[in-house]
């Protein structure tokens, strides 16, 4: 422990972004802290022996503590117990870091500098020696999630789930995360199972099976096969022993069909970002925007292949008081249309400084070789409705990039959100309601953008306040009503709905009266 007040100490194996704990001087808050957090140190500390230092203590009272300590010493590391944790915590940082496990063996740099610090005979470990402590801190970490498991069962709590496959360079892997608040109300997250899926169809029944049977080996239900014996002639008759399902409190994934089909045997919710994302691409498909943003794309691949095309376009946003970049590509597969978005904004800040540069410098700034048509881009350069379409684009947009960036938060309950931001941006998609861009009214003049609205608001409508189930629609709106963060809020009556519809239809009178009475008074509306 190192610390520069008695009572306040920071703990170096906790790293140096672990928060300062607080104790009073004795040392059983140390012991218990080593037995919460450290608890491989803690074992290997109770191996050694100590020395009772008799008298020899502290005359000076302002240095000694206000309670009784333990009078002991630590003696000296072995060889091979200094090399032990040498090798941990380079492996904890190669794998906190994402680096390559060849490097302590491969890197002669680092090898140098790691010689030139533990001047004491510490060698780097090998390659192989990585692996051995990866697989020891996998097992580690196995014991310690399926322990705090154990513990929530007794508890009384039941965890939720939330995965999805990753895949990159030919390599799959499924992974399982478990969520739960603790008795503290603390959000809790862990990593229940890693697992290899690069050989195996991703079909919903190959994803079920391999997520009981995840849950199943940390503790979360029960998954076995049973053999009852029928009769004294008959064979015995196997049977499966499966309450994984009724051990878990809800699950989340993505939209994919597979996903779904395989966690359909458990209550939960698809990604509501995801659903969102799914309603933006219905927008994006629309012809004249789908377009634009084709090329955007295009104009962007032209600024980050010329190095001298950066250079003028630079040159350009300096005399209009810009700031020195070039557009962001669209790459963002999270979300499917992040990238567009930030990339269509960087073009609508940028306006004047990439029309300078169309000015300019109608040449391909790569081969100065002139266009046919006189552009740098040949025939992906934007006019004047088409600059519209950008900007107007961004309108639209920047409400679902709100929304979606509100839904991803980690610290604090996202699930009572859904009702209120989902029914937001549906009200905002409605072609009469008016939208505001930082702070300022803004105006939809472009056709194609409308239409491009009125997918979207079509997209989201039918997603959340017409598929969805029942029973799932009943859960938002108890977690919303339950959330102490809008108990100072008043919810609206029907009667109040009811006065606000036909407020729009007397601002509307261009609408058919029976159309829109129709839609007040139908099934769908009586039933939510």
């Amino acid at each position: 422990m190192e610390g520069k007040k008695i009572i306040e100490y920071v703990c170096i194996l906790c790293g140096p972004d672990a928060s300062p704990k607080e104790y009073c001087g004795n040392t059983s808050n140390l012991r218990n802290h080593l037995a919460h957090c450290h608890k491989c140190e803690l074992a290997e500390i109770k191996e050694r022996n100590f020395e009772d230092l008799g008298d020899a203590r502290s005359t000076d009272k302002d240095s000694a503590p206000k309670q009784g300590c333990i009078d002991a010493m630590l003696p000296q590391l072995t060889a091979d117990q200094r090399d032990r944790l040498h090798h941990r915590k380079i492996v904890l940082w190669l794998v906190r870091r994402g680096r390559p496990l060849s490097l302590p063996e491969k890197d002669q740099e680092f090898r140098d500098i790691f010689s030139e610090i533990f001047k004491d005979g510490c060698t780097p470990p090998s390659y192989q020696t990585v692996v051995d402590i990866v697989v020891a801190l996998s097992v580690e970490g196995k014991i310690k999630v399926k322990r705090a498991l154990q513990e929530l069962a007794q508890e009384g709590i039941l965890p939720s789930i939330g995965g999805d496959i990753w895949s990159q360079g030919g390599i799959a892997i499924f992974g399982i995360l478990v969520y739960w608040i603790d008795s503290n109300f603390q959000y809790q997250e862990r990593l229940v199972s890693a697992i290899p899926f690069s050989a195996v169809r991703h079909s919903g029944a190959e994803l079920q099976e391999a997520t009981k049977k995840a849950c199943a080996t940390m503790g979360i239900g029960v998954l076995s096969e049973v053999l009852h014996t029928a009769g004294e002639w008959e064979e015995e008759e196997p049977s499966m022993v499966d309450t994984v399902a009724d051990s878990i409190h809800c699950t989340v994934s993505d939209n994919a069909a597979n996903i779904v089909n395989a966690w359909n045997c458990f209550d939960g919710f698809e990604c509501t970002d995801h659903t969102i994302a799914l309603g933006v691409k219905a927008f994006l498909e629309q012809h004249r925007v789908k377009k634009v943003f084709a090329k955007l794309r295009c104009m962007t691949g032209h600024f980050n292949h010329s190095i001298i095309g950066v250079k003028l376009l630079n040159e350009c946003q300096k005399r209009n008081n810009l700031a020195e970049t070039k557009p962001p590509q669209d790459n963002d597969t999270r979300s499917g249309w992040g990238g567009a978005c930030r990339q269509a904004k960087w073009y609508m800040d940028n306006r004047a400084a990439v029309q300078l540069y169309d000015c300019e410098h109608p040449t391909k700034a790569s081969t100065a070789v002139p266009n046919v048509d006189g552009s740098v881009y040949k025939d992906r350069q934007l006019d004047i409705d088409e600059w519209t379409i950008v900007r107007e684009c961004v309108y639209v947009l920047t409400y679902a990039k709100i929304t979606t960036d509100l839904l991803q938060g980690t610290h604090y309950p996202t699930v009572s959100l859904v009702i209120p931001l989902v029914g937001k941006l549906a009200h905002v998609m409605e072609a009469c309601t008016p939208l505001k861009y930082e702070g300022k009214s803004v105006y939809i003049s472009s056709e194609d953008v409308q239409e491009a609205r009125e997918r979207l608001h079509q997209a989201i409508s039918k997603r959340y306040f017409s598929d969805l189930m029942p029973c799932k629609v009943e859960d938002f709106c108890v977690a919303t009503m339950l959330d102490p963060r809008y108990k100072n809020f008043k919810f609206k009556s029907v009667e109040r709905w009811m006065k606000g519809e036909l407020y729009k239809l007397l601002c509307h009178p261009l609408i058919p009266v029976s159309k829109y009475v129709n839609n007040m008074f139908s099934h769908k509306h009586n039933e939510y």
